[in-house]
């Protein structure tokens, strides 16, 4: 006696295995596009940090030069970033902070070992003597409770960071107050 069995197929298998390789494409494609944009941000980030310790480098070599200038006419010559604020003009604009030209011819280098775009730059405004400029009447740090006799030279840095890619920059400013000798 012959058993003759004829199974019917009828596509089951192929139509989940077809649904099971669509769900398993669309969440590599997901995790594709997730990682693309973690490191695309883990990226932003490097260069975020890069520029704010660039600026911040350029910050501490504006204080440097300070503290190493032995007399506030040294502060007087636009074409290295070095400005006085006169007390008597009112009108006073400042730099161009945000003109590239300024920080390209008038503007100081600062000396890092960064890997960096372009090294940091910094300009430096004498703002006066704290009793001789409103501007310069600013509290640092304790120079705002100066003893009497003393004399105390304000003076504004800003400093500019450049990443890696040399297409955005970070700006820092700060103030920094010297006692005269």
């Amino acid at each position: 006696m012959k058993i003759h069995t004829q199974y019917k197929q009828q596509g089951v298998a192929l139509v989940v295995s077809l649904i099971i390789l669509v769900s398993l494409t669309m969440l590599g494609l997901t995790s594709i596009q997730r990682t693309t944009t973690d490191l695309s941000m883990a990226g932003n980030q490097r260069e975020i940090g890069l520029m704010f310790q660039a600026a911040e480098m350029g910050l501490v070599q504006a204080e440097d030069f300070i503290e190493d200038s032995n007399t506030n006419a040294d502060f007087d010559d636009p074409s290295l970033g070095l400005h006085t604020v006169q007390a008597n003009v009112t009108t006073y604009n400042g730099p161009k902070y945000f003109d590239a030209s300024e920080w390209t011819s008038k503007s100081q280098t600062a000396t890092t070992s960064l890997d960096a775009y372009e090294q940091p730059r910094y300009m430096i405004e004498y703002l006066g003597d704290r009793k001789q400029n409103a501007l310069a009447a600013v509290n640092i740090g304790g120079y705002g409770t100066q003893t009497t006799g003393e004399t105390v030279s304000i003076y504004r840095s800003t400093a500019r960071g450049v990443g890696l890619t040399g297409n955005s920059f970070r700006y820092v400013q700060s103030y920094f107050g010297k006692k005269a000798p």
